[in-house]
């Protein structure tokens, strides 16, 4: 196992220490048996492990990584509005869209401009994000 050693700012060391103390209070709370006690230095690795993990989803996709095949991202408004019983037509009409522009977005044949993504994801009640998009090898 590495070791590294790290500066922080007394403000965040402060608030980091604030937090350890706070969680491990929460803990006794919920159990009051318990002995365990959270070290800041718990906190910053599962701060880091958490991150990596965040950001190990998109190294399929990670442009500057040779790979020799690249997942495509797409989308599942289709199946949502399916699911909200909203038809097409009427979410071209909320955003001031002609329905085959809006249903080539829905059948993945074109992936919006974010401008667009947001406005469709609000037509359609702003679900939670990881249900709108996945991944689809290429």
């Amino acid at each position: 196992m590495k070791e590294l050693t790290i500066r922080l700012k007394d403000e965040t060391y402060d608030q980091l220490k604030e937090l350890t103390e706070l969680e491990n209070l929460i803990n006794r709370h919920r159990d009051i048996n318990r002995g365990d006690n959270y070290r800041m230095e718990d906190f910053v690795v599962g701060s880091v492990i958490d991150k990596l993990e965040q950001i190990s989803h998109f190294k399929q996709i990670n442009p500057f990584i040779e790979n020799t095949h690249y997942p495509v991202i797409q989308n599942r408004f289709k199946e949502i509005a399916t699911q909200k019983g909203m038809y097409i037509k009427d979410i071209a009409a909320q955003l001031g869209m002609k329905a085959p522009n809006i249903s080539k977005i829905f059948n993945n044949a074109s992936q919006p401009r974010l401008e667009l993504f947001i406005k469709i994801w609000i037509v359609l009640g702003c679900p939670p994000l990881h249900q709108c998009l996945y991944l689809e090898e290429d």
